[in-house]
């Protein structure tokens, strides 16, 4: 196994058994394809043998991808440029569907069953919930603000916000299977990053705090950090990629300790693969 770093500054970066390698420029995100490696850069994927970090393939993506994910045959694309969701075949980049998604969406996320997909709208003030095979609009849920991060946890949702009523907060927000809507939390400053980790427990990045919370929202235990832009779950805990301070941190399943892993420009994600 090894840790992928996507450094918006620094690079692509591969550190394993064999050493560091930097791979490409300007990364901007990863995703897991089976046993290969997606990153993507301004315009184009840069497809990576994972075991052994060996370039594979090259194709255009839309503009602004900032964010991945996949299913067997099937990649997933949220252009915030382009204000769309594209899926994409892995290897060759071929698009095979897409769809209008929000306006300067944020984030996506596949549901635990893998048929749906939901999407942060960013500053269209919802939260997007698709077909994933057909990319066919089920529902959309409206929420304050601005919708930055979105998880399925179970059959519900949840999805963090930035809402400024005079001051800027970040505030999460629970959708039941019905619809309804819940706040859980309230945090001065900008949202970061949201997982729900395969424990079950709610990972929140905001400026200047990682949380750890309990179903209901409380706060079980709370971590120092910049302000996470990506958080994936690793062996033993998770990967939080913190840009604003520069460095990618292991930390601990339930948030007793963290670890910098990776001191560098502007990591935007990372992952074990």
């Amino acid at each position: 196994m090894a840790l992928w770093i996507a450094d918006e500054g620094a690079g692509l970066i591969r550190s394993g058994a064999d050493g560091e390698r930097r791979l490409c420029a300007q990364p901007l995100s990863l995703c897991a394809c089976g046993n290969t490696l997606v990153c993507a850069q301004a315009q184009q994927a840069a497809v990576y043998a994972a075991d052994t970090g060996a370039a594979l393939e090259r194709y255009p993506l839309p503009p602004g991808a900032r964010r991945m994910c996949a299913l067997p045959g099937a990649l997933y694309c949220l252009s915030s440029d382009a204000d769309s969701i594209s899926l994409l075949c892995p290897r060759t980049g071929r698009l095979l569907l897409c769809a209008q998604a929000g306006c300067y969406p944020r984030d996506l996320a596949l549901s635990p069953c893998r048929r749906m997909l939901a999407v942060a709208g960013g500053a269209a003030g919802a939260v997007l919930v698709y077909r994933a095979r057909e990319l066919t609009l089920i529902r959309s849920l409206p929420l304050p603000g601005v919708v930055s991060a979105a998880a399925f946890a179970g059959a519900e949702l949840l999805a963090l916000c930035a809402v400024d009523e005079g001051r800027l907060q970040s505030r999460l927000f629970r959708i039941s299977i019905h619809g309804v809507v819940s706040a859980l939390g309230c945090w001065e400053g900008l949202p970061g990053a949201l997982l729900i980790h395969p424990d079950g427990m709610i990972v929140c990045g905001v400026l200047g705090k990682l949380l750890l919370l309990r179903p209901d929202g409380r706060v079980a235990r709370c971590l120092p950090c910049g302000l996470p832009a990506c958080l994936r779950p690793c062996p033993g805990g998770l990967l939080c990629a913190d840009a604003l301070d520069g460095c990618v941190t292991r930390v601990a399943a339930a948030l007793t300790d963290a670890q910098c892993v990776y001191r560098g420009d502007s990591p935007l994600d990372a992952m074990v693969l």
